[in-house]
């Protein structure tokens, strides 16, 4: 099986993760998306929501869609979020299956402050999730990496287990959490841009008020 993952803080999860998620996992004929919000990003601060919150609205997100589920695992590791040792131990946990890591090409281009950059690859691949027309330029070292591994076609992807990167174009979604955060601060009109299930809970939970 084939599983596609898509961390974040989702803080709230909405239709600018879901979407191109979606697209990207059609696309690469994943059998599965992992929703996986992480429990302490490195690189941000703590979130608005609770972890047991941004958990529950990846789940009522995931209850919406097909082959979809909200996942808790890194939310119970007792470390930061660290990509590399999160796709390390997922691989223990489905050693069988090809994993393959969504992200965005604005954190890909920053993919050299990650902890372990390069055994990012040891145990997964990577789906570089671009928006049409972006002017992402990469260092020389990360572009040096990026053409001894990356790939042109799905294909390889399902014929190697790990080792990859694949650049795929994916819909432009222009939303953001913070947006949707100062758009709730300020009642102003947020509810369609997230899952309408997603929009209840956060209403019933007051958050970000």
């Amino acid at each position: 099986m084939m599983r596609a993952i898509l961390g974040g803080t989702f803080d709230p999860i909405h239709w600018g993760h879901l979407r191109p998620a979606l697209a990207v996992s059609a696309h690469i004929e994943a059998q599965h998306l992992h929703l996986m919000p992480s429990a302490q990003p490195p690189h941000r601060s703590y979130p608005g929501a609770t972890a047991e919150q941004r958990l529950a609205m990846a789940e009522l997100a995931a209850s919406e869609l097909v082959n979809c589920s909200a996942d808790g695992w890194e939310l119970q590791q007792q470390r930061k979020s660290y990509t590399q040792l999160t796709l390390q131990q997922l691989h223990q946990r489905w050693p069988n299956d090809t994993l393959v890591f969504l992200l965005g090409e604005d954190a890909f281009a920053g993919l050299q402050s990650w902890f372990n950059w390069q055994q990012l690859l040891d145990h997964a691949h990577f789906v570089v999730m671009r928006r049409p027309h972006a002017q992402n330029k990469f260092s020389p070292a990360l572009q040096q990496w990026l053409t001894q591994v990356q790939v042109d076609s799905v294909s390889a992807l399902h014929q190697n287990t790990h080792g990859h990167v694949y650049l795929a174009e994916t819909p432009a979604v222009n939303i953001s959490a913070t947006a949707i955060r100062q758009a709730i601060q300020a009642n102003q009109p947020w509810q369609h841009w997230v899952p309408p299930s997603v929009a209840d809970y956060i209403q019933t939970e007051e958050l970000y008020r």
